[in-house]
């Protein structure tokens, strides 16, 4: 099995942009219902800084 390589260049699953390239669509809902970070890359905004590639605090 191939292990895919997130945007960040990390060998990992956890990121939204990994998640979404996977399918699992129910598990990023999960995970950016009360966002505090937006990613720097890509813009998504998750729960979590370990949800993104590059994190920084989201401003409201």
């Amino acid at each position: 099995m191939e292990t895919k390589i997130c945007q960040c260049g990390a060998e990992h699953k956890g990121h939204i942009c990994m998640l979404k390239s996977m399918g699992r669509f129910e598990e990023i809902e999960h995970i950016t219902k009360n966002p505090t970070v937006v990613c720097f890359t890509c813009g998504v905004e998750a729960n979590s800084p370990e949800n993104v590639c590059n994190p920084m605090p989201l401003e409201k």
